[in-house]
């Protein structure tokens, strides 16, 4: 993993967080450490290829004045028609949401704790409606991207949303999803 591309892609995104206005205030906005440590655990199950894609869709649309998450925000709050009609999303959405559902058996505390309901809210509280929304700002490259890291994992046997969730506890001091799971279900400490 190219830190210095991860880094990119961390601060423009940040960049453009900040200035969301959104129907439903995000915690953190307020704590770029907390936001940046929650996208890197995800952007870390990632190719190179595809942040670096993902950075180019960030930086060409800064140029023209475009807010990629306030679009996002702005789709999930139903404000704004769809960005994009690609089928892909709706493959990967399904595909990621098989993940979300192991991830709620296996690991049910850990799961209300950190992940999106998988329940129907009609908003971005749904992991669905989230994941979707955030796929229509992704330019077709990037999305094209995605879709094959995903399909090379289904092959590989891999969950990507477990990775992702391991390496958030882990940065949060725990020694694993078990062990995560643990102190939130007994109390465990850290």
């Amino acid at each position: 993993m190219n830190s210095s591309l991860l880094d990119h892609v961390l601060e423009a995104e940040w960049q453009m967080f900040v200035r969301v206005r959104s129907a439903r205030h995000a915690p953190c906005q307020s704590a770029p450490d907390n936001f940046k440590t929650i996208r890197s655990s995800l952007f870390e199950t990632w190719t190179q290829p595809m942040l670096a894609s993902y950075l180019a869709d960030l930086e060409q649309a800064e140029a023209v004045g475009r807010n990629l998450l306030a679009e996002k925000y702005a789709r999930m709050d139903n404000l704004i028609p769809p960005l994009s009609n690609s089928p892909l999303i709706d493959i990967i959405v399904t595909m990621e949401s098989n993940w979300q559902e192991e991830l709620g058996r296996r690991y049910p505390a850990l799961y209300r704790r950190c992940c999106r309901s998988m329940d129907e809210t009609g908003d971005g509280r749904n992991f669905g409606i989230y994941l979707g929304c955030e796929l229509e700002t992704y330019g077709d490259h990037t999305l094209q991207l995605y879709f094959e890291n995903i399909e090379a994992a289904v092959a590989a046997n891999r969950n990507l949303a477990l990775e992702a969730l391991r390496r958030l506890v882990c940065k949060n001091g725990y020694r694993d999803l078990d062990h995560a799971e643990s102190v939130l279900k007994y109390g465990e400490t850290a």
